[in-house]
């Protein structure tokens, strides 16, 4: 038996970041697939209870489940399938339940990977008028916090300025009536 992880990883790539039931088992058929050019016993695991996929053509699967026919093993390929769905190869215990039976795969190429709708036009521009908004109030906010900067160190200045110039003020108002006295006494 085969250790797939690769290809798990390689079919994994061609989908977004979360997966939904439906592209995981479009993910999980398209590994089958794969695998099954060289060695036929590899095929999905029919389900239609629980946590399921429905392909294009109606068939449920099993969304995150290859089933290896000739030693009826199992093998989880996604981890958090449904969501971040990262590629694993974990072999876990034959079910035996009759309502799963293995299936062949089908070929991938007769459907293609449903992807979300993209934004519509109105949806996508209140996005990029959003955006722009951020990044003039991402400015503004730089701009309001150099200002400031700039003006504490101009309050400190100015301060420090006045006191010396207050000093030198009140020295001279001294000197000036001290001279003053001096002369009336003459």
């Amino acid at each position: 038996m085969t250790n797939g992880l690769e290809i798990v990883r390689e079919v994994r790539a061609t989908f977004g970041p979360t997966l939904t039931d439906e592209q995981c088992g479009l993910l999980t058929n398209e590994v089958a697939w794969r695998l099954a050019q060289t060695d036929p016993a590899w095929g999905v695991s029919t389900k239609t209870t629980g946590t399921h996929a429905t392909l294009p053509n109606g068939t449920q699967i099993a969304h995150d489940i290859l089933h290896y026919r000739t030693t009826n093993t199992l093998v989880d390929i996604l981890q958090a399938a449904g969501a971040a769905s990262v590629p694993q190869w974990v072999e876990v215990p034959y079910h035996h339940d009759p309502a799963r039976p293995w299936l062949a795969a089908m070929n991938p190429s007769l459907w293609q990977a449903p992807l979300p709708p993209p934004p519509s036009p109105s949806v996508q521009a209140q996005l990029t008028e959003m955006q722009a908004q951020l990044r003039q109030m991402a400015f503004q906010l730089d701009l309001i916090s150099h200002n400031a900067e700039q003006n504490a160190l101009a309050a400190q200045k100015t301060q420090h300025e006045l006191e010396r110039g207050l000093a030198v003020t009140l020295r001279g108002n001294v000197l000036s009536r001290a001279s003053g006295l001096v002369q009336v006494q003459r």
